[in-house]
């Protein structure tokens, strides 16, 4: 086998991921019974606060932060450096939605320099509404122009038993929540499956300037960019 071929493993919550990689290229999901000349596992280092590069040497870390409280991890700090790699000097807002949460993650010069994390998608799923399925975009817009009124409208949704109208409200609280992160900034969505779709709709009515990137192709690109770093020679 060449050399060049590598294996890149990090945790993703409950499971792990793992792609194969010749050189710089990468060949798709590591099987169980995948062989390779290098194995390398990404996540073992411990967490690094913000502000802080993106693209850090193996294993890194994941980034945390102190005001407000937040962690975010490292497949999630993947996907960031990965943005890096393909969108050269990306200055803006990153939405990841990974698992069970999204973060929002301003970027500089290849730096997160903060962030807020959000249990949108946690919650969507604890109150049954589905997978992003489905969206009401005036519950959506109700909810962002009046998010104190969010558990009373969660109260009505669930009364009425509209998965619909429950996305609606949390994106729209979500929304409200961050309306300093994006408003007027480039944002980019990282995100996959049906939580792209549902995110990329909320994002689209509101007219939001966004660019969608998928989550699983940047955290390979995070990869290959964290394993070029210098410090690994």
């Amino acid at each position: 086998m060449n050399h060049s071929d590598w294996i890149g493993v990090v945790a993703d919550h409950d499971t792990r991921l793992a792609w194969r990689f010749s050189g710089d290229t990468p060949q798709g999901v590591a099987l169980a019974d995948s062989a390779a000349s290098r194995i390398i596992p990404f996540g073992g280092a411990a967490s690094q606060p913000v502000p802080a590069k993106l693209i850090c040497p193996v294993p890194g870390g994941a980034l945390s932060q102190t005001q407000p409280l937040g962690l975010l991890p490292m497949s999630s700090r993947l996907a960031l450096a990965g943005l890096c790699r393909v969108a050269k000097d990306f200055d803006g807002v990153a939405c990841v939605v990974d698992g069970d949460q999204s973060h929002w993650v301003q970027i500089s010069a290849d730096e997160a320099v903060s962030f807020q994390s959000y249990l949108t998608p946690l919650l969507v799923r604890s109150l049954g509404a589905g997978d992003f399925d489905t969206l009401d975009a005036d519950a959506l817009s109700d909810t962002l122009s009046r998010p104190e009124r969010l558990a009373t409208q969660l109260s009505s949704a669930q009364l009425a038993e509209n998965a619909g109208a429950t996305i609606g409200h949390l994106l729209g609280a979500e929304l409200a929540a961050t309306k300093p992160y994006w408003l007027g900034q480039r944002v980019a969505l990282v995100a996959t499956g049906p939580l792209s779709t549902g995110y990329k709709a909320a994002f689209a009515s509101q007219h939001l300037m966004m660019e969608h990137r998928d989550l699983h192709d940047l955290q390979q690109q995070g990869m290959i960019a964290c394993n070029n770093a210098p410090e690994n020679g």
